[in-house]
């Protein structure tokens, strides 16, 4: 594995405000972003030049290519739109969903064709009725209320994750931990709440009915082999989940002391054989994913 670490290759410049989101192209090829200055930029990996530049009219907080066609994503924004971008040519389709709230989680299932969408405090399955045009055929159940057990109660969708041919959906929520739903039933056939870690904080005995053990998630990340959930959790870094197993396999510290509150950004490297965290300081680290082994930490000089 230390064979495998990273240096600069190329510095991507074209984005005038926070970048929001990153993803690259099924083959690759491709890595779309999305930020607070409301463009979608589509960049080449080998060279770091803009291929396409597109203006959504408001910041972007999520994006998802569909791994059925070559140049074809969808990219949630602050306004409460879910537009669809073919062929890069702008928006050219607003998906139907009937709700008028930030979008901050999508994902697309190959088999079905099917789009989730975490959409404020509700979760929408669309499919297409025609041709790129898209709309909401189902919105997934609230959690259970958990104001007793946290003082923040709101059903806020951060992440959200086909499983077994779309039949399934793992949600990933900021205040009711994670959710794998049964799409045909609307019934919750597991949840993790993820737990703080005792060891880096300190809670009196007399405040544990008031602070419980419960710990905010942020954005969740799927193995390839769909076997593993990595969690943001907001307390400690990351948490790893052998999937539907409510104890985590390992726990990836990343300070949080810096007073901002916000998720960070999880993925899986190698196949699964690693994992990677971004952080509240601009730094991004690196561990080994079954033994913890912490293997490199990436510098942003520029925050």
């Amino acid at each position: 594995m230390q064979d495998n670490l990273y240096s600069v290759h190329k510095t991507l410049v074209g984005h005038t405000d926070s970048i929001s989101c990153l993803q690259f192209s099924p083959k690759g090829h491709l890595l779309a972003s999305g930020g607070d200055d409301s463009q979608l930029i589509i960049w080449e990996t080998s060279t770091g030049t803009i291929r396409h530049q597109i203006t959504t009219l408001s910041p972007v907080f999520a994006m998802v290519w569909d791994p059925r066609y070559k140049s074809r994503l969808f990219c949630g924004c602050e306004n409460g739109k879910t537009l669809l971008i073919d062929r890069f040519q702008g928006p050219d389709h607003e998906v139907l969903t009937g709700t008028a709230a930030p979008v901050y989680a999508l994902d697309i299932d190959a088999v079905t064709g099917h789009l989730a969408i975490g959409i404020g405090s509700e979760v929408h399955v669309a499919q297409e009725i025609s041709g790129n045009t898209f709309a909401t055929f189902t919105i997934l159940p609230k959690p259970a209320d958990l104001s007793d057990m946290l003082p923040d109660s709101r059903v806020r969708p951060r992440s959200v994750h086909f499983l077994k041919n779309g039949t399934r959906l793992v949600v990933s929520y900021l205040n009711h931990g994670i959710i794998c739903w049964d799409l045909k039933t609307r019934d919750a056939l597991w949840q993790i709440i993820p737990p703080l870690s005792r060891r880096q904080m300190y809670i009196p005995v007399f405040l544990h009915a008031l602070a419980n053990i419960y710990a905010t998630s942020g954005y969740a990340a799927l193995s390839h082999n769909a076997r593993y959930l990595l969690v943001s959790n907001m307390n400690i870094g990351m948490n790893l989940y052998a999937l539907g197993e409510k104890e985590p396999l390992q726990s990836f510290l990343q300070p949080t002391n810096t007073g901002i509150n916000f998720p960070l950004g999880v993925s899986f490297l190698h196949g699964g054989r690693a994992v990677v965290c971004g952080s509240q300081t601009g730094s991004v680290k690196i561990w080994e994913m079954l033994s913890g082994e912490h293997l490199q930490t990436l510098e942003h000089k520029g925050i």
